[in-house]
C-alpha cells in the first residue's frame, strides 16, 4: 500500500501575538511567533510519503479572526471590533531518494514557498493594527529522513515515520512601519517528528510533534513608537514553543477517509524585548475540527481540513479556518 505524501506545511500569519495591554499609558511591544509555523497544515496520514522522487503540493487556506485575547484568555478591550482575514497559497516541492541507509531510511529535502494576503480592519474606538497587504511569505527549507513503513504479518502498513530539520528563512515581505506582515524578519529553526499508526484496517492515527526556536529580530515592526521599561524598543525575540498536530480518521468508502484533525500550541518561554523578559507574553491555542482525505490515485491525493480555536491566550482567536490541499508526484 502506498500513500501520497503528507509533508510539512508553512502556514502564514493567522494570529497576532500581543502581551496584555497596560490599563494606562502606551502598550508594551508586540512580539509575534513566525508566520511560517505549521498549525494544522498537515493532518491525515502525515507519517507517509509517496514513491521516491520529486513531489509537488499546493495548499490554499483561509482563516478569519474577530477577537484578540489577552494573557487571561479574555477579549483585549483595547481593540474595537477587530477583524483579521488571512489567505495563504503555498507551493511545496519535496524529494526523497530511492536509495536507503540504515535499513529503510531515505534522505530527502523539502522547500515551501508561501504567498500571503493580510487584511486587518479595526473599529474607531480602539487600537488599530496596520496590515502589509499581499506578498511573499517566509520560505521554509530543510533536510528530512523518511522511513519505510513497518508491515504486519499480512503485509499491511501499521506504522511509518519521518523526522525533519526545517529552517524558516526571513524572505517574506516586511515593513517595519506595519503591524501585520507576511514575513517575520528573523530566522527560526523548526525540527519535527511525524508519524502515522494504523492499528486496524481502515483506521488511522497521525501526529506531528514540533519544536520551535526563534532568533532575534533586530528591526521589529510597529505602526507606532514602541517603548519598554522607558527605553525605545531596539530588538525583540519570540519565545520558544512546542506544539502537536494530530488526527484520527476512518475509511468510510474505498480511498475516502473522514475524521477529526487538531493542533495544540504552547509557548514554553517568555518573549524578550531589548534582551529582557516580557512577562505574561506566552501564547497558547487549541484548534480542532472535522476533515477529509481522498486518495485519488497512487500519485495524487486531496485533503480538506477545518478548524475552530479555543483556549486562546496572547494572540488572535481564529473563528474558523478552511484549508484544501492537493499533492501529485511528477
Amino acid at each position: 500500500m502506498r500513500l501520497t505524501p503528507s509533508l510539512p506545511a508553512c502556514l502564514a500569519l493567522s494570529c497576532v501575538s500581543l502581551a496584555a495591554f497596560a490599563a494606562e499609558g502606551p502598550p508594551p511591544p508586540s512580539v509575534s511567533q513566525p508566520s511560517g509555523i505549521n498549525l494544522g497544515g498537515t493532518s491525515f496520514f502525515d507519517g507517509f510519503a509517496g514513491p521516491p522522487g520529486l513531489t509537488h503540493q499546493t495548499y490554499l487556506k483561509f482563516s478569519t479572526s474577530s477577537s484578540i485575547r489577552d494573557n487571561g484568555g479574555k477579549d483585549n478591550r483595547n481593540f474595537d471590533n477587530p477583524k483579521i482575514n488571512v489567505i495563504t497559497l503555498i507551493n511545496q516541492f519535496s524529494y526523497y531518494s530511492p536509495d536507503t541507509i540504515g535499513g529503510g531510511a531515505h534522505l530527502g529535502w523539502s522547500l515551501l514557498v508561501p504567498v500571503v494576503s493580510l487584511d486587518g480592519d479595526f473599529g474607531d474606538n480602539g487600537v488599530k493594527l496596520k496590515d502589509n497587504g499581499v506578498g511573499l511569505g517566509d520560505v521554509t527549507v530543510g533536510p528530512q529522513i523518511q522511513f519505510d513503513p513497518l508491515l504486519n504479518a499480512e503485509g499491511r502498513p501499521v506504522f511509518v515515520q519521518r523526522v525533519a530539520f526545517d529552517t524558516i528563512l526571513p524572505t517574506g515581505k516586511y515593513d517595519k512601519h506595519k503591524d501585520l506582515n507576511p514575513g517575520s524578519h528573523y530566522f527560526s529553526v523548526n525540527p519535527y517528528w511525524a508519524a502515522t499508526l494504523m492499528p486496524a484496517p481502515r483506521w488511522e492515527v497521525s501526529w506531528r510533534l514540533n519544536y520551535l526556536y526563534n532568533f532575534k529580530n533586530d528591526d521589529p515592526a510597529s505602526s507606532s513608537a514602541q517603548f519598554f521599561e522607558g527605553r525605545p524598543v531596539r530588538d525583540t525575540q519570540s519565545g520558544q514553543s512546542a506544539w502537536a498536530n494530530s488526527t484520527a480518521s476512518y475509511e468510510v468508502y474505498p480511498k475516502i477517509s473522514v475524521g477529526i484533525n487538531g493542533y495544540y500550541f504552547r509557548q514554553i518561554s517568555d518573549d524578550r524585548v531589548n534582551g529582557d523578559r516580557l512577562s505574561n507574553s506566552r501564547e497558547k491555542v487549541l484548534g480542532i475540527g472535522p476533515g477529509l482525505f481522498w486518495k485519488i490515485t497512487e500519485d495524487k491525493a486531496f485533503w480538506l481540513n477545518t478548524y475552530k480555536e479555543t483556549g486562546v491566550e496572547n494572540r488572535s482567536k481564529t473563528d474558523y479556518a478552511v484549508q484544501v490541499r492537493y499533492v501529485h508526484k511528477f
